[in-house]
């Protein structure tokens, strides 16, 4: 038969639960021993008085106040120094007493307050902000989707930015206070914890948040596995929000994964999410970018919002049964690029003549919403000028891509629904494995009418180039090593730009004629921009730039990647620089961009900025591109000059 506990076991059992229900139940321990105390202390002095009595004591009360002084302070037992020796000794007892609870009080309140502090630094006390941008995930994308949404948020105060991810908060904010000097009006708030866990989650009041961004934890350059494995993670994190929302009570979610299935299943959830791809994005953004000079910098300034931006707007009383046409010209500085219809569906650079809905939202290329008006009269134009009928015959590209990633494929791609049959496609790679091999023998079936070659060569051969002769190609692409190290990638990228550059200015040096060969490439670190234009390259992209600038774009507005998606589909309309003789004779030409917009009308085309060949070297200048300038600014045009327009073809 099992022994019974006795009474101490059980009292101590009870005690042991009591104490380890936290800091509430120590101080009520604390609180309770020191009025025992007290109440003990004072009954012992009191009964002590039958006994012993104190002249110096001369009202009862002053029992009970001296043993509290001297409980709380070791001091007053000085009062007891005329007083008989048995009050000495209650006074002594007192005095140990109170140093030992009171000790154990501040000891307690000091490791409560420490035990607060650490929790706050390790994130995991509530926020109780709402209409926040929140942020899932913590990476090389942050500081990019940050400045973005700081950018954002600089005419207007008391915006946040909440960051849930699995680090420690102190890490996160160290990093955040090195690379964000300034957040303006912007306050920044990390938390830990997992980006999936509903509680989690309820801790950074996802619920009330204004947008949502899920960042991949796991990047382009890991394996297929690696990246399966980050696609996971997102799509839970996902499930969790609709768990927690509901699927119609969902905020904008911007979600990058890397898995066209897993791209297919988010999509599907819900009409929320919006989803992205790193490498189509980057594949279609190279391709167009080494097609047209200037491009790039065109791209630069349209993604993000530092510069010109995407906005939806329609004007309270209607379009007022306008045309397309004359819908441009009420807009005095801003660009009307095309219309979202009611059913949400995007119609870029529509015909001249094409007659919106008073419910369409016109899509407006402006600076700032502030400068988007709806004026009652348009802008006056030289209707006297006289326009070439003049095109441009499509192309024969011939392009070199060096080196080889996941993106190659897409790029090839790209190329082939662009360019027109027996266009030239070469891939220099420093040596060919069995799924080169494979990839590049599918894609010569796939696009017989394009030569697609495949060279292997080390660029760091002395002599290499001059074999190569790199002048002879349209446009050079320079695709990134996939390695975890991006600092290593960039300088290995910067190096070979440096021996490119050399090598066309010998050749220039030499008596040959310039070359006119556009050089393309990746550049991981954002920070690194500033060492690319030192090396003469005109056109550049920067990988993780340009696809967190549009995540944060797209948190803001959803149908802003409606819109890209739009620019990047060769069935619509995409940008072009194309030279002024097109549009105008008689050079040189003064005209306003009122004047350069009606022109390209002409041809079934929207003008949203001129380029400048000129200026294309001057960084003070925006390199010689200006995006919807005034409309009564005058230009003083060569035939050289380009316009930025959307054009369904580069004819």
């Amino acid at each position: 038969m099992k022994e019974k506990p006795s009474i101490f076991k059980k009292l101590r059992y009870h005690f042991d639960n009591f104490m380890s229900r936290g800091g509430g139940s120590v101080f009520a321990a604390l609180i309770t021993l020191f009025l025992g105390a007290f109440v003990f202390l004072s009954l012992v002095r009191i009964l002590g008085a039958f006994f012993f009595p104190d002249e110096s004591i001369k009202e009862s009360g002053d029992f009970l106040w001296r043993v509290f002084l001297q409980i709380s302070d070791a001091g007053a037992v000085a009062e007891d120094g005329e007083s008989n020796w048995f009050n000495k000794v209650i006074g002594i007892l007192s005095v140990f007493s109170g140093l030992v609870l009171f000790s154990s009080l501040v000891a307690f309140i000091t490791n409560q307050f420490d035990q607060k502090i650490q929790e706050l630094r390790k994130g995991k006390s509530e926020v109780l902000e709402s209409d926040h941008t929140l942020i899932l995930g913590f990476g090389v994308r942050t500081i990019e989707i940050l400045r973005e949404l700081i950018e954002a948020n600089s005419s207007e105060s008391g915006k946040t930015a909440v960051i849930l991810a699995d680090q420690d908060k102190e890490e996160m904010d160290d990093f955040l206070s090195e690379n964000l000097s300034n957040t303006k009006t912007t306050k920044i708030i990390t938390r830990s914890g997992l980006p999936s866990h509903l509680n989690s989650l309820k801790k950074v009041n996802a619920s009330k948040a204004k947008s949502i961004i899920i960042l991949n934890p796991s990047s382009s350059e890991e394996s297929e596995e690696g990246k399966s494995i980050g696609d996971a993670k997102v799509l839970k994190s996902i499930m969790a929000l609709v768990a927690l929302n509901g699927e119609s009570g969902l905020p904008p979610i911007v979600a990058e994964l890397h898995g066209l299935e897993n791209r297919n299943i988010a999509s599907d959830l819900s009409e929320s999410v919006q989803v992205m791809d790193e490498r189509s994005i980057l594949s279609k953004l190279l391709v167009q970018t080494s097609r047209t000079s200037g491009l790039a910098i065109v791209y630069s300034n349209l993604v993000g919002f530092e510069g010109n931006e995407i906005y939806f707007y329609k004007p309270k009383n209607g379009w007022r049964g306008l045309n397309y046409s004359e819908i441009s010209f009420r807009f005095k500085e801003s660009v009307p690029l095309g219309f979202r219809k009611i059913n949400g569906a995007i119609i870029l650079n529509p015909t001249p003549e094409y007659l919106p809905e008073n419910e369409e939202d016109a899509i407006i290329l402006a600076e700032d919403d502030s400068k988007i008006k709806f004026d009652d009269k348009p802008v006056v134009v030289n209707a006297a000028l006289s326009y070439p009928n003049t095109t441009l015959s499509r192309p024969i590209d011939k392009q070199l891509i060096i080196g080889w990633n996941s993106k190659s494929k897409i790029i090839v791609n790209e190329y082939a629904k662009f360019s027109s049959p027996d266009s030239q496609i070469d891939l220099l790679i420093n040596e060919s494995n069995e799924e080169i091999k494979s990839a590049l023998a599918k894609l010569k079936v796939k696009y017989p009418q394009i030569k697609l070659r495949s060279l292997i060569a080390n660029l760091s051969q002395e002599g290499i180039l001059e074999k190569l002769s790199p002048e002879k190609y349209d446009s050079v692409i320079f695709l990134a090593e996939e390695k975890e190290n991006i600092e290593e990638v960039d300088a290995r990228t910067i190096s070979l730009l440096l021996r490119f550059r050399q090598y066309f200015k010998k050749k220039h040096q030499a008596g040959g004629k310039k070359a006119e060969t556009q050089l393309i490439t990746e550049i991981m670190n954002s920070e690194n921009t500033e060492l690319v234009l030192e090396t003469g390259v005109k056109d550049f992209l920067i990988s993780n730039q340009f696809v967190s600038k549009m995540m944060a774009q797209v948190s803001q507005e959803p149908d802003v990647m409606r819109v890209y998606d739009s620019l990047f589909d060769p069935e619509g309309s995409e940008i072009y620089l194309k030279p002024a003789f097109l549009y105008f004779e008689d050079f040189p030409k003064r005209v306003n961009f009122a004047d350069c917009m009606l022109a390209a009308q002409q041809r079934k085309e929207t003008c949203f900025g001129i380029r400048i060949i000129s200026e294309e070297t001057d960084e003070s200048k925006g390199y010689g591109v200006y995006l919807i300038p005034d409309k009564l600014e005058f230009f003083t045009l060569h035939d050289s000059d380009s316009l930025i327009v959307l054009s369904e073809d580069q004819s």
